[in-house]
Parts: C-alpha cells; sequence; structure tokens
C-alpha cells in the first residue's frame, strides 16, 4: 500500500503582453567563482572574444565560465553526468532556474549542437548565453526543442506527459531530499508521476491542439508556454513548485 501522501497539479497564468526586448543586464553569472590566481586559465584571447560575440555575456562572464568548465572539463569535453555535475556547481553560484529542473537530461543534448556526445567551452558558454540572457523567443524555441524529444519539429501528446512526468518527478525528488520518510516508495512515486502526466497531457491537447491533428506546432506551444505553466508536486503536505519552461 501507499502510505506516504501525495499529490499533482498544474497551473497557468493570465498570458502577459509580448516582453520587450532588453539590453543583456547583470545577472547570476555575476555571482561566479572570481579570477583566481591563474587569471586567464590559459585562455586565447581570440576564443574568448569570437565567443562572446556569439553570446550575451561580456568578456568578464565568458572568463568566469570557463573557469568553471575547466574545473569540470581539464580535457575541454564533458560528458553527460559530469555535465550534470557542471549543472550542480553553476547552481551553487547563483543559477537558480536550473535547479530541480526537469531538463537536467534534455539540456545537454540541447547544448550538445554537433550531436557528438561531448559538450565543449563553446556549446557550454552558447547554451548558457540562450538559458540566462536569451530573448524571450530564443528560450520559447529552447522550450519547444526540449518537449520535442524525436527532433520532428512538433510535439506529441506522449512526448508532453514525459516532460510532465520528468517534472514532477524533479519536484518529488527536491521534496525526498527535505521531507522524506520511510514510507515514501519511489516506486510508487514513478507509477503516480506517470498517470498524472497522461492525463494532464490528455486534457492540455484538448486546448492546445487547435487544429486537431494529434501534435503541437511551435506556434501552439508557444500559446502553452506564454501562460508560464507550471507544475506543484505534494509529498505529506509539503508543495514544490516546478517551472516547465525555460523562463
Amino acid at each position: 500500500g501507499i502510505n506516504a501522501e501525495y499529490g499533482a497539479s498544474w497551473e497557468t497564468t493570465k498570458r502577459k503582453p509580448k516582453r520587450k526586448k532588453r539590453p543583456p543586464t547583470p545577472g547570476p553569472i555575476d555571482n561566479l567563482p572570481k579570477n583566481r590566481e591563474n587569471d586567464n586559465y590559459g585562455i586565447d584571447p581570440e576564443v574568448i572574444k569570437d565567443i562572446q560575440k556569439q553570446t550575451n555575456f561580456d568578456k568578464v562572464e565568458v572568463k568566469k565560465l570557463y573557469e568553471v568548465f575547466s574545473e569540470i572539463a581539464p580535457n575541454g569535453t564533458v560528458d553527460e553526468p559530469t555535465f550534470k555535475k557542471a549543472l550542480g556547481k553553476l547552481q551553487q553560484c547563483g543559477l537558480n532556474n536550473l535547479e530541480d529542473t526537469p531538463f537536467g537530461e534534455r539540456l545537454f543534448h540541447l547544448l550538445d549542437t554537433n550531436g557528438d556526445n561531448v559538450v565543449d567551452l563553446q556549446e557550454f558558454i552558447c547554451g548558457l548565453s540562450l538559458l540566462c540572457k536569451g530573448t524571450l523567443e530564443e528560450k520559447l524555441a529552447l522550450s519547444f526543442k526540449a518537449y520535442d524529444l524525436d527532433g520532428n519539429g512538433y510535439i506529441t501528446k506522449d512526448e508532453l506527459a514525459l516532460m510532465f512526468k520528468s517534472a514532477w518527478l524533479a519536484g518529488f525528488k527536491a521534496l525526498c531530499t527535505t521531507h522524506a520518510n520511510e514510507e515514501v516508495n519511489m516506486e510508487d512515486l514513478n507509477e503516480f508521476s506517470e498517470e498524472m502526466a497522461s492525463l494532464f497531457a490528455e486534457n492540455a491537447f484538448e486546448t492546445l491542439d487547435a487544429n486537431s491533428d494529434g501534435k503541437l506546432s511551435f506556434e501552439e506551444f508557444k500559446e502553452f508556454a506564454m501562460a508560464e505553466p507550471k507544475i506543484t508536486a505534494t509529498l505529506n503536505g509539503f508543495k514544490k513548485e516546478v517551472n516547465i519552461t525555460f523562463f
């Protein structure tokens, strides 16, 4: 039997007016470790300049991110397990929007733009630029790609359900860290999350799939994402909200 009490819900907010693009402003990256004794970490100034041109980060921010990358990737690239550790290090430095994210695994593959199963310095910094300082449209596009698991340009009901499930499991995982007890059964939580995700995806599609073709286009997904959807995981009376887009 299931002794722990848990539940799930989701909500959206009233759609806000289209946001105007603002110039880059200091953000969480400014909380990254300061330059240490080896100030340049062997960085080629031309590499920094080139990467900076491709991102919304300034020169100082790119150098700080290089320091973090050099710590976790002495050989110049990171694989998926190491990438997850990198997210943890960045969270400690102030990137709170990545905390308890349901997109951890997807984010690695999204940043691995050349598909070689590792993330290099340029992919790492350019990807974080989209997450931290990207425009609304860029974050919408990244969110869409996160849901579009097979990369065919559409989101199916099953793909939507899988991301909902990941979000609830991320919420439950966070709650288990601080509020769990011996009665919590992860197998039960997984089954519960899957059932709820399927139900909510079914209901969401009734509203979102405007042309009833069984899949969501980017424009249909945009209507969903602009409502800033969140799911709430509940465990023994404690609640955890999880954002299910990148903004």
